[in-house]
């Protein structure tokens, strides 16, 4: 199984450059950025913010995510597994 990651604040063209070169061959990544992440059908944007909390996996079993963001107040998911994501990707 392949871990991925969705990178989708803050970004320009060379962030996403060196994003790429960084995550290349240790996780698979894709970018979204701001409300187009979420919203690619032309509709009027809503004000609202949606957060993965899970995915199906292959078993159909539910695989809770993790959700970083610039500000620590933001994270999402089990701290356990939050604190194991930062230390794997080298945040402090």
């Amino acid at each position: 199984m392949f871990k991925y990651i969705i990178f989708s604040d803050g970004l320009n063209l060379e962030k996403v450059e060196e994003i790429t070169n960084y995550c290349k061959g240790r996780i698979g990544i894709s970018f979204g950025i701001g409300t187009n992440l979420t919203n690619d059908v032309g509709l009027k944007p809503m004000n609202i913010v949606m957060k993965l909390i899970s995915v199906k996996g292959i078993n159909n079993e539910w695989i809770p995510t993790v959700k970083l963001s610039d500000e620590k107040g933001k994270y999402t998911g089990d701290p356990k597994m939050i604190e194991l994501a930062k230390e794997f990707l080298r945040i402090k």
